[in-house]
Order: structure tokens, then sequence, then C-alpha cells
């Protein structure tokens, strides 16, 4: 009988119990996700898990105790369920599942009963519920930066192992002008099973044609190299950061390259000529710095899963799951990780020093830029003022002249009489009338006019104060 995910609490079922998952009859309060409503309610408002299932793609590897492999890829829940009743769990057998896709940042192209199917076979606690949650449509702005904390859960039977590693990838050109590089995720669970010595694996996210697929693949048809899995457990990390770790430096080197040629012509640039950089300029290195300030979180996020890797690589050296040997050199290897993430942290923080002062150098020199030419606007603005105090002071010299002039021309007001002498008109009254009037109405306008002026001003001026 089916139950339902928003009314029973998690708990792994019995492996070859018929019952689907998950069960009502434990819950485990020692879990980070000890309800599975809570999980659902999550998952469903993220949209995790595709809803078709034409689209599900699951690669199902086993390496059993006589060392046969066999690869199958699963397209459907029946495929699934019918695979499971003839390949069970094996003494010392190596089990490998992967969900693969194509984008890192979508929803997973598995649905739901599919994924928790995936979780009854592999018999997981409930803290795998935690992988899936980083798989949904988002803003890479915003959720870039995010790596959920790894995940260590050790118990008398067995040892559990999940995180989220994070990782640039570089694509090909296919487009001009199109950033190569992107950052992708891969979500990893491991469960070492003491009493058998099977190791079972859930891989979220390589895409079919990944570089780690293959070369885990390559290990895999090795006689030798299988035969070192099965020596260590915790092997199969080792591939996976290898695959991938190296490329952070090229990746810091890629955003260094898209930084140097701005910050060059920043050092160079003069406020009294036209410069050589501008607004597109300052986009560019903030989105520089950006992607440096993701990288923190990133780098400490995988520093702590080389903490927790330690963890489990001594909890298998003490119940006798590795020889000495090889819980040295694996504690070597993740010593050396942590040293080379510590570096690639160094750097990526100095990468974002300097862009963030190249950013501030532009913003100044475009501040600066435009003071000078307000300042320049200005001297142009006080040189035509001058000029117009000029005009004015000749029209102010010269208009008495021409209003006596002006006046005296009018023949309608002043004649000559036989002796030369000026005779006023008797009509002059109305130049008076009409003249006067006028004068007192300009005035008035202006009066109002500059009343007005200040008091907007004043109301202005008390607006800012309070």
């Amino acid at each position: 009988m089916e139950l339902d995910m928003m009314t029973r609490p998690y708990a792994p079922t019995i492996q070859g119990s018929s019952a689907r998952w998950p069960r009502s009859d434990a819950l485990d309060l020692y879990s980070i996700i000890p309800y599975a409503e809570d999980y659902q309610a999550r998952a469903d408002a993220r949209r995790c898990f595709t809803t078709s299932e034409s689209i599900c793609k699951v690669t199902w590897t086993d390496v059993d105790g006589g060392d046969l492999v066999t690869e199958r890829t699963l397209s459907s829940l029946e495929e699934l369920r019918s695979h499971r009743s003839l390949h069970g769990a094996q003494r010392g057998g190596l089990r490998i599942i992967s969900i693969n896709q194509r984008n890192s940042w979508r929803p997973l192209n598995v649905t739901r009963d599919v994924f928790e199917e995936v979780v009854d076979i592999i018999d997981a606690s409930s803290d795998l519920l935690e992988l899936p949650l980083s798989f949904f449509q988002k803003s890479i702005a915003v959720e870039e930066g995010f790596t959920s904390a790894p995940i260590l859960k050790l118990s008398a039977d067995s040892l559990e192992i999940i995180y989220i590693i994070k990782y640039a990838f570089e694509k090909p050109l296919d487009e001009k002008g199109k950033d190569p590089w992107v950052l992708r995720q891969t979500g990893v669970y491991q469960k070492y099973d003491f009493a058998t010595k099977s190791n079972t694996w859930l891989f979220l996210n390589p895409t079919v044609d990944c570089r780690f697929q293959d070369r885990l693949k390559r290990y895999l048809l090795s006689p030798a190299e299988r035969a070192s899995l099965r020596r260590n457990p915790l092997l199969v990390h080792s591939i996976l950061f290898g695959t991938f770790f190296s490329a952070w430096r090229d990746y810091l080197k890629h955003l260094e390259g898209r930084m140097l040629p701005i910050a060059n012509t920043t050092v160079a640039a003069e406020i009294d000529k036209p410069l050589r950089v501008n607004h597109e300029s300052l986009t560019a290195v903030r989105s520089t710095e950006n992607r440096c300030l993701a990288l923190q979180p990133i780098f400490r996020s995988l520093d702590k899963t080389f903490e927790v890797l330690h963890q489990a690589n001594a909890a298998l050296a003490d119940r006798g799951a590795t020889e000495k040997y090889d819980v040295q050199m694996m504690k070597q290897l993740l010593n050396n990780y942590s040293s080379t993430v510590s570096s690639y942290g160094q750097a990526a923080w100095s990468l974002q020093s300097r862009t963030s002062r190249i950013a501030a150098h532009i913003t100044d020199t475009l501040s600066f830029k435009d003071a000078y030419i307000s300042k320049r606007q200005t001297e142009f603005m006080l040189r035509d003022s001058t000029t117009v105090r000029v005009i004015t002071v000749v029209t102010l010299v010269y208009l008495p002249a021409t209003f006596m002039a002006t006046l005296l021309g009018m023949n309608s007001f002043f004649e000559m009489d036989e002796s030369r002498n000026v005779v006023v008109s008797p009509q002059f009254w109305i130049y008076i009338v009409c003249s006067v009037p006028l004068t007192a109405a300009t005035l008035c306008y202006w009066w109002y006019f500059q009343k007005a002026k200040q008091r907007t001003e004043r109301s202005t001026t008390e607006a800012l104060m309070v």
C-alpha cells in the first residue's frame, strides 16, 4: 500500500520489503530532515523533480562479488523496479547509480516517485533528502555561491557521506562573445555497509558524457583499479576531485584575464582627455567581482567536505575496513586537497580585492570626469554671463538717449512752429495714459514673479531641513 508523503514521516524501508518509501513506523530525530512532509513541501515549492517520466534517465552499474560488471540505463519507474527485483545487494559488491541531465541549474531529470524508489533501493537515511533540494530552476546570482553543508552519518551498521560539489567547467565556445566558463554542481551520496562490505554510490547531475563518468567507467572496467576501489571505499571521491579540481586555476586565470585590460586602461586615464573606460567597463569589473565573491563560500564548503572525509577515513580505520597504508595515503591526499583549496581561496580573495579597487577607481574616474565637465560648463556660463553684463551696461548707457530720440521723434505729439520752437500737442496725455499703466503692470508682474520664486525656494529648504 502506498503511503502519503505529506502525512508520513520518513524512514527507509528494509531491503527487499514490499512497502513503499517512506514508512511511518520510525522517526529519525538525529537527521537534519526528520519530517518528510517538510522535505516534500520544499521540493514541490522549488519544483526539484520533473513531472514527465519520458525524460527520466537513471544509470545503474553493479560490480558483484564475482567481479562481474553490469551497466544498464533505466528510463521509467517500472524498469527501475524490474531491475531492482533482479539485482539485489551482494556482499562485497559495488553499486553506482547516476541520475544524469544536461544542466546543473535545472530540476532533476527524474520524477519524485523514481527518486524515492532509488532512495529505497540504496536504503538511505533521511539525510539524503537534502541532496535534490539544490537542483531547481533558480537565479545563478542568488544561488551560485550557496552550497549545502556536507553530512557524515555514522552508525553501528553503516557509514553515509552526503555533499554537493561545485566546480568550474569550460564549455565549447559555440557563440561569439559568450563566456565559456560556468559553475556546475554534482550531488554525491555514499553508503558503506560494515557487515557486507558493500559500497553504494548515488550521483546527481553528472552529465552522460562528463569526464568523471568516463574515468569512473574506465576504473570499473580495469580489474586492478576495481581492486583498489574495493580496498579503499573512499577512492571514488578522489576520482571526482581529481577530475574537476584543476579547472579552478584556469577559471581564476580567465577571470583575471577579463579584468586586466580594463585595469590597465583605468590606471592610464587622464581627466582632461577622452576616457578609455565607461560605465560598461565598470559593469564588466563588477561582474568579475561578483564571480569572485561566489567562490569564497564554495571553497569553504569544499574544505568542510575534506574534514568530513577525514572523519570517514578515521571511522573506516577504526572498524578495520581499510588497511593502515590506505588510511595514511588517504589522509595525505585530503590534506593536500585542503592545502590546494586554501591556495585557490587566497587567489580568489586577492582577485576580488583587485577588482574591487579597480571598480572604485573607475567610479572615482567617472565622477572626476563629470565634475571636470561641470566645471568647464560653469566657466562657459560665467563667460557668457560676463558678455551679457557688458551688453546690459552698454544698453543702459544708450537707453536714455534712445528713449529721448524716440520720444521727440513722435510727430503726433511734438511739432515745430515757424520760429523753430518745439510745440507739445494737446493730445500728449494719450501717451502718458498708455505708457504709465503698462509700466506699472510690468513692474507688478516682475515683483509677483520674484515673490513666488522666493516662496518656492523657502518651502523647499524647509522640507529638506525636516
